[in-house]
Order: structure tokens, then sequence, then C-alpha cells
């Protein structure tokens, strides 16, 4: 008995001592800042580009400024590297021999992926950063194929192959599944600048194709899911300016250089960034088929799909683990601390001298033998419930109605009531310069109005409502909760809407309902509770309350006579909502919302799980083999493994 007693003890006390250890050795990692906010860089290498290919001067001290930028590590330092590039293979003759010199420091003495060596604070991990290194290290190597980049002490050709085959994976994985980003007017600029890049001047015919198809489908979300030549739709991350006002969003000087702007009487965009690679594009035609869709505005189209896979999924598809392949799929969803991924993420970061990593710090915390050596760390994820789970970016099955006056699109039924992160749920297009949507704020708005960091006031969410929609209709329940949960500081106990009035030709507040009309395109929205605009605010419209409502029905003239017709009209239509069920009745269609239960329309449980494709333009099952897009007598026909790209 006294022996048993003995060994437990030392058991115990050896444990003790190894965690006091670990985390006295966890406690002494420095952590990598993700950039020096104190340095004053021009880091935008696209205004050098531009002026190359226009015949103007230019302030060389950016090259500089860019190679200071990279050879510390920032946050962001594969983006500086499209643009140079491009100088580089397209331009080099119109470079001194010292820029040229200041270039090839920048991508030779680069780290280009995490299991490469040294410590830094740079995000390698998000779907567009997966392409924009990868894309970056390939033709680096490529360009100096004998030279040996000090970084890891390996040639540029074993850097290419090393490139390729994240690139391979990155590719497939955006065949299979789509876009985890989806349909990001933020982060489809950054995914095009390296597909261009590739497209143009990789020497590899497979990489090459394989890049044009995939640009095909990020091009085939932009003509789809726009309206009128603005791409502001549901979104797997998205930003205020990219949501709350069109003229901003990032992509239009793509969409732009597509479809020509004054065809719905806009002024194009002067925007020089990333986008520029594709402006500049020479090895790339965009398939006809693509542009039909994008100026099919004469009709209505609902358009269905699903972009990205759950983190249930994961398994079944061989892709939950820390090979390249899976962790490129998870950490691209940004899934860290979800119980089903939170030990691959440990031993990963623990493998590659990771937490030191900025944005990873955190997780030192958990890389203690009594979590890792156990299988503990999943029951701790479940236990704690951190708001970090809120990152993951799940499988999305979207639905878009557009109408030639107007366009909605919602992410059905996405995760209700879990924590948000930057997703954008649904939003109303009624013009280029008026979008309406509502959000559960994550964070207080500060004094000054400037929103920093994600989630925030307008940035994506705290908590995600049931938003589910039937062609015009949107329906929204939110049920917050009182208490905050791990790492969460407070639940705000409001919602609230982007209603910009200052926007609308007219806007008119009544008790529980907002209208608007740009136009003869009219909008409305109900709440539970009475709306108010935030002093000082002609956009913010708050609904106070925990367990609320909101509904947005858009119209036209087209089938309200009047912008009165159309109130009156939603002020007669039947609403109730009891034990978190929502009911309302519209132009003879019925539509019950049941929060975390089925939504039915006109007494018919809607199927919310889409296939990769469901559209007047092409119809496509999930993991395809081959997908085929037609719209007025133009096609344009895809097979990944085949590789084979032809269109008419």
């Amino acid at each position: 008995m006294k022996k048993g007693l003995i060994i437990f003890c030392t058991i115990i006390i050896t444990v003790i001592g190894i965690t006091v250890y670990e985390h006295w050795r966890n406690s002494a990692i420095e952590e990598n800042p993700s950039r020096d906010r104190s340095l004053k860089l021009d880091v935008n290498n696209s205004k050098i580009l531009h002026a190359i290919e226009h015949g103007q001067k230019y302030d060389s001290a950016i090259f500089d400024d860019t190679y200071t930028w990279v050879s510390n590590r920032f946050d962001a330092s594969d983006f500086r590297l499209q643009s140079l590039a491009r100088i580089l293979y397209e331009h080099k003759e119109k470079i001194t021999d010292s820029e040229y010199q200041i270039i090839k420091k920048t991508f030779t003495e680069f780290k280009y992926w995490m299991d490469q060596p040294g410590s830094d604070g740079m995000c390698y991990w998000s779907e567009n950063h997966q392409l924009l290194f990868a894309a970056s290290e390939f033709l680096a190597g490529q360009y100096w194929p004998e030279e040996t980049f000090p970084n890891a002490g390996i040639t540029g050709l074993e850097h290419k192959a090393m490139a390729r085959q994240r690139l391979l994976i990155w590719l497939e994985q955006r065949w299979l599944y789509g876009f985890t980003e989806w349909y990001s007017n933020t982060y489809y600029v950054e995914d095009i600048a390296p597909l261009a890049n590739l497209i143009d001047f990789a020497d590899d015919e497979e990489i090459v194709i394989k890049a044009k198809i995939i640009l095909d489908l990020l091009l085939y979300d932009l003509a789809s899911q726009s309206f009128q030549g603005t791409f502001i739709a549901s979104s797997g991350r998205m930003y205020a300016d990219g949501k709350r006002y069109g003229e901003n969003n990032s992509m239009q000087a793509v969409s732009d250089s597509i479809w020509d702007p004054a065809r719905w009487g806009h002024e194009p965009s002067n925007r020089i960034g990333m986008d520029y690679n594709f402006v500049t594009i020479n090895n790339y035609t965009q398939p006809p088929v693509i542009k039909a869709i994008g100026e099919d505005d004469s009709r209505t189209v609902i358009t269905k799909a699903t972009n990205g896979l759950n983190l249930t999924e994961l398994a079944d598809k061989s892709l939950n683990g820390t090979q390249q392949p899976q962790i490129m799929m998870q950490w691209a969803m940004e899934a860290f601390s979800n119980d089903l991924i939170i030990e691959n993420t440990v031993a990963y970061l623990d493998q590659n001298n990771m937490f030191g990593n900025d944005f990873l710090h955190d997780f030192k915390t958990f890389n203690l033998s009594i979590f890792t050596k156990t299988g503990l760390l999943p029951a701790v994820s479940r236990m704690l419930n951190p708001v970090s789970n809120g990152v993951a970016i799940q499988r999305a099955n979207t639905y878009n109605y557009k109408t030639p006056d107007y366009m909605l699109t919602t992410a059905q039924a996405y995760h209700p009531g879990s924590f948000g992160d930057q997703q954008h749920l649904w939003n109303a297009t009624l013009s280029r310069k008026v979008s309406v949507f509502t959000t559960h704020p994550a964070k207080v708005l500060p004094d000054n109005g400037r929103v920093t960091g994600s989630p925030n006031y307008w940035v994506g969410s705290g908590r995600f409502p049931h938003v589910v929609q039937n062609k015009n209709v949107v329906l929204n329940i939110f049920d917050l909760p009182k208490e905050p949960t791990f790492m969460e500081k407070y639940v705000l106990p409001y919602t609230h809407a982007h209603f910009p009035s200052q926007r609308f030709d007219q806007t008119i507040i009544d008790n529980n309902y907002a209208f608007g009309r740009v136009g003869d395109t009219y909008a409305a929205l109900i709440g539970k509770n009475s709306l108010t605009y935030v002093k000082g605010s002609a956009d913010d419209l708050i609904q106070q309350g925990r367990n609320t409502f909101w509904i947005f029905e858009a119209s036209s003239k087209t089938d309200d006579s009047s912008f009165d017709d159309f109130m009156a009209r939603i002020k007669s239509n039947a609403i109730s909502f009891e034990n978190n069920q929502l009911a309302y009745s519209s132009n003879s269609n019925s539509l019950e919302l049941n929060y975390q239960g089925d939504f039915v329309v006109n007494n018919a449980v809607q199927n919310l799980e889409y296939s990769r494709f469901d559209s007047p333009y092409i119809k496509s099952e999930r993991e395809p083999q081959t997908m085929s897009f037609e719209h007025k007598g133009k096609n344009l026909y895809l097979d990944f493994y085949k590789m084979i790209r032809t269109y008419q």
C-alpha cells in the first residue's frame, strides 16, 4: 500500500515538474511582430509596374522599402512580391542594375513556407497566402535555378520543385471544393495576381493550364455574383468598405477590365494594386461565356452553389492531419482551435518552430505534454469553447437572386448561433452605391469611428444569426447569449443594419419598419423591435434586444407600381415570432424559419445543401470530373485532371 502511494506521488510530482518546466519554456518564447508600424514604408510595387507600362517615371526608393519590409518578414511580404515578379520577368531591361540587384536580394533571401528556417510573424496559411507564397517561390526558383537561396540553403531549382507541389495541391483543392474565402472582394484579388503571374511566366504546362482553369472558376464567381459590375455578395471574408460601399471594393479594377463600366453608367476604377497583374495579363483570354454571364442583367436569375468544406467533412476526405495537403486545407479554412483540429495545430506549430508567430503565439499555452501526450486537447477545446473557433471558415451554400433592378444573396443557414469572424452572410445590392445587410457587432464602435481588428463593429459578426433567403426575401433570427465565453469580452445586446439613408433617394423609418428607395428599386427592413439610427449616423440602424429578428424584402416598380404601394403592402404582410419561430407572408408566399431548424416555404421544407453549381449557366455536382458552362451560344468546357480547357 505504502509502495503504491509512493509510486503514485512520484508520478504526480513528475507530471507537475514536467508541466512547470514546459510552461517556463513556453513563456520564454518571444513573439515575432507581424510588422513594425513605426516604419513608414512605401511598398506598392504596382505603382512602378504601372509607371513602366505607361513609360512614366517612378520612385526607385519603393524597391528599397520593399526589401526592408520583406527582409524583416513582416506580414503581407508575399503581397509585395507579385508586381516585382512581373517587373522582373517582363520589364528587366527597363530597370537599372542596382534595382535588379535589390529585387534579386528580395526574392533569394526570403522564407517561402512554414517548414523553412526562421521564426517570423507572417501569415502563410490562409487560402490566398498559400498561393501567393507558392507562386513567388516557383517563379523565383525558375528565374535563378542554379543560385543558392541562403535562408534554406537550397537552389532555386529545389525551391521551384517544393513550390510546385504546393501549387498543385492548392489548385486541386479549389477545383474540388471551390474557394474557402468564397466571393471575397478583398482576397479574390490576391488569388488573381499570382494566378496571372503563373499563367504568364511559369514554364510548366500543367501549372499554366490548371491555373487558367481555376481563374475561369474565380471569374465565373465574379460574373454570377455581381450586380451591374459591382461585386458584393455573401462572403467568407469581407471588410467594412468592401461591403458598405460598392465603388470601393478591391475587385473593381478587375471587373472593369472585363466588363465596360459605361454599360451601367459607372466611371472606371483608378485602383492600382495587385489587380494590375491581371489587367496586364498576356497569356489568358477570358472565355466569352464568362463575359456574357456577367452581362446577363435583363432577366431574373437564381444561382446556387457550394464552396469549401465543413470541419466534420475533413476526415472523410483524408484532410484531417498534419501532412501538407491536410494542413493546407485546414488552415485555408483558418481552423486552428476547433476540437477536431487543435491537436494538428499544436503539433504542426511545434514541428515548425512557429509558436513565436504573432498570429499563433497563444497556442504555446497548450504545448504541454499533459495535453499533447494524453489526447486531452479536443476535450479542452470543447470545454473552453474559445471564441477563436468562429475564425474557421466552413462550407457555404450560397443563394443569389438577381433581377434587372437589384441583387440579393445569402449563405444559407450558415452555422446559426456560432461565433463569427470575417464572414459576411447576406447582402442586398440595390445599386453600385447602396448596400444593405445586418450583423451582430463583435465590438463596440470607438468614439473616433475607426474599426480595427476583426471581427469588429462592421466586419464579420460576434454571433451568427440563423439567416435564410427565398427569392427577394431574407429572414434573420438572432438569439444572443447574455454571458461571454472564453476569450470573449462581452456579447453586445443589440444587432444593427447598414441602411445608408444618405445614399437612398428616399428613406422612411417608422417604428420597427425601415424603407428605402433608389430610383425605382425599393427595400424594406422589418425588426421585432423599434429601429433607430445611432446618434450622428445616417447609415447605422440599431435594433435593441438579444432575441430578435430582421426581415428584408426587395422589390421595384416592376412588381410594385410605386414606393407608397410597396410600403403599404409590406405593412399589411402577416408576421409572427414565437419560441424562436419566425413566420412571414408576402406576395402569396408563406415563409417559416425555425431557429437552428427547418426553413419552410409554402409548406415545403427547403433543402439548403447545394451542389457545386446550380444555375442556368452550369449544373455540376460536388467534386466534379468536368465542368461545362453555357450561355447565349457560348460555352466553356473544363477537365482539370486531363488538363482540357476549351471555349468558344
